[in-house]
């Protein structure tokens, strides 16, 4: 019996390498539980091709989840700063120093760094629109004391910068939305018609734009607010976060709470079905990703002081508490399944060039060394 549990632990071992850190940890804390009772029920010899049986099973569910995705690649970008962007083409990154009075563009094919602004605290909300131009912040507090922001977009292209949003009082935001991209405030909006679906909060009011229409509603009722709100791709869920409650899901189309999940920071959909996020807790300090559903597990996709991290395709970009910027390029086990297939496929098409060839070659020496024997 010890030789069997030993046996079952060590194939557990070999195969939890790619399995989610979760998921291996609940395997560890059972296994002194399922030794035990193995164990006791093995001394009875009728019983004991049922429960191994049962304990292979057991250990095939935990061993073989799959991960959500993998990780093709694991770059250390030439470039420093937090709140770390990646463009759509991905060959530029926007980010900030800590206090965000200046907002960076980092060209990573020249190495070439300019100055995006340096006025009015722009670091803090800058993105990229899907149109690769810059959309930020700017803040200016006026002689009564009281704080004004304007929404302004940045084009890398000509260099050229203007202002789309003019200064209000209150909170202001650029969203990424499902079409395109809006500035929204308390008071202004900007191009929010043909942004798409996109949703943003203030307060406990979650605030979700369809085709131009602002509907406003409060999935969970509080007194503290919501944070990192953010649409899925395809504009059906929208997910934010509630301090000390957790990750909430719900129905972009009525407001419908559809999940609740544990808390996380800035937490972003990677696509309709899984979230990448900075872990909490024992994950602190980590980049994760898990399903939206709640099912499989929690991912981790990179540790060690790991922050801030923001999604473009298939890239997850982050930064360290130092300010190394760090970008991940993620693969679904679909995607990695088509790749595989498509490189099998040219490798045996190679092959057979390689092959073929060869044949030619031999076939001309044989031609040629018989019409040398002929004459």
């Amino acid at each position: 019996m010890c030789l069997l549990c030993h046996a079952l632990g060590a194939i557990f071992c070999v195969k939890s390498r790619s399995v989610n850190v979760v998921a291996r940890f609940r395997f560890l804390a059972l296994w002194s539980f399922i030794r035990n009772f193995v164990s006791i029920l093995l001394r009875k010899k009728e019983t004991m091709r049922k429960i191994l049986f049962i304990a292979l099973s057991f250990l095939a569910v935990c061993a073989t989840a799959a991960n959500h995705v993998y990780v093709r690649s694991k770059q250390n970008l030439r470039c420093e700063g937090y709140f770390p962007q990646l463009s759509p083409d991905g060959k530029k990154v926007i980010s900030a120093p800590t206090d965000a009075k200046k907002l960076y563009i980092y060209d990573l094919d020249t190495q070439k760094r300019d100055v995006v602004a340096d006025e009015g605290v722009p670091g803090f909300e800058a993105i990229f629109g899907k149109n690769g131009k810059v959309y930020y912040v700017s803040m200016k507090i006026n002689k009564d004391h009281l704080i004004f922001r304007s929404g302004r977009v940045y084009d890398p292209e000509s260099g050229s910068d203007r202002e789309v949003l003019s200064p209000q009082h209150g909170a202001v935001h650029a969203i990424n939305g499902t079409d395109g991209t809006a500035v929204v405030g308390e008071q202004k909006e900007w191009n929010t018609r043909d942004a798409g679906t996109f949703a943003w909060a203030l307060g406990s009011k979650l605030y979700i734009y369809r085709n131009g229409e602002k509907h406003t509603y409060s999935p969970v009722n509080v007194q503290t607010g919501y944070l990192w709100v953010d649409v899925s791709p395809d504009g059906s869920k929208v997910l934010f976060h509630v301090p000390a409650m957790g990750l909430y899901i719900c129905d972009a189309t009525n407001g419908r709470v559809l999940n609740k999940l544990s808390g996380c920071l800035m937490p972003k959909w990677y696509n309709n079905d899984l979230i990448v996020a900075q872990g909490r807790g024992r994950l602190g300090y980590n980049i994760i990703i898990f399903r939206a559903d709640g099912t499989g597990g929690i991912q981790s996709l990179a540790s060690g002081e790991c922050v801030m991290p923001s999604v473009s395709g298939n890239h997850v970009i982050y930064t360290t508490k130092g300010g190394s910027v760090k970008l991940l390029t993620l693969e679904t086990p679909q995607e990695r399944e088509v790749r595989l297939e498509q490189e099998r496929l040219e490798a045996e098409r190679i092959a057979k060039e390689k092959a073929e060839e060869a044949a030619r070659i031999e076939a001309e020496k044989q031609a040629a060394e018989n019409q040398e024997a002929n004459q």
